[in-house]
């Protein structure tokens, strides 16, 4: 399945494998949103309809950047049923992010609405915007590993080609990384007197990829990996 992202596809060998969960992980403004939100915007004019989740970011929030900084009208897309954007701090879905919820207990209720709306919306892509915070307030980290290739063996049974975005700022991000078919870190770091983000691809099952870190570009036309290396 082509990634939407101008470069990436030749790192990985064409793209993501069909029916996978893939991680994308950076800090903070390293691009992960953007880099998701165009997969799943390069699906759905290949006819290919999406979801996105947001666990973290409220949906009118991600409608109104997407469509100022890109001029992606996720809105439109949601009208004409391309598009499904969940956002799981809706009250109607009754999974408000709170200190009085127990995160278990969150994240189990969690994959159980995945489950019901993929079956529901049937998309050929999801983008599932960074569950990290959640998985940070599970202490046993057998419990993290459970709850995450259940989440990921849900995603794997629907057939559907998902986005998972991760944070780092929790020190969890290796947990999802490690049970995913293929993870991506992205970075942002000063070299020299300029800020430069870059890419590269830990692993993908079942592919050969690039071994090289380069560097990745956001304009208003989206984001993009260049053929150059971020380093002298």
């Amino acid at each position: 399945m082509k990634s939407g992202i101008p470069g990436f596809d030749e790192m990985v060998g064409g793209g993501f494998h069909q029916g996978t969960v893939n991680t994308i992980t950076g800090s903070s403004g390293t691009g992960k949103t953007v880099f998701a939100s165009q997969f799943i915007h390069h699906g759905i004019g290949q006819g290919e309809k999406g979801m996105i989740i947001t666990p973290s970011e409220s949906a009118e929030y991600m409608r109104r950047e997407m469509m100022s900084s890109f001029g992606w009208d996720f809105g439109a897309l949601e009208n004409d049923g391309k598009l499904s954007l969940i956002d799981v701090t809706d009250p109607v879905l009754r999974l408000q992010k709170s200190i009085d919820v127990d995160p278990v207990d969150f994240l189990i209720n969690f994959r159980k609405l995945v489950e019901r709306k993929l079956q529901e919306e049937k998309p050929k892509r999801l983008f599932i915007d960074d569950l990290t915070a959640f998985f940070m307030a599970v202490e046993a980290p057998f419990k993290i590993r459970s709850l995450t290739d259940d989440l990921f063996g849900t995603i794997r049974s629907s057939g559907v080609t998902c986005l998972v975005t991760i944070g780092t700022a929790f020190g969890t991000n290796q947990f999802l990384e490690y049970g995913a078919d293929s993870a991506t870190m992205l970075n942002r770091e000063r070299i020299g007197n300029t800020l430069i983000r870059s890419i590269y691809v830990m692993k993908m099952r079942g592919s050969k990829i690039a071994n090289s870190i380069r560097v990745l570009d956001i304009s208003d036309d989206g984001i993009s990996v260049s053929t150059l290396s971020p380093y002298p």
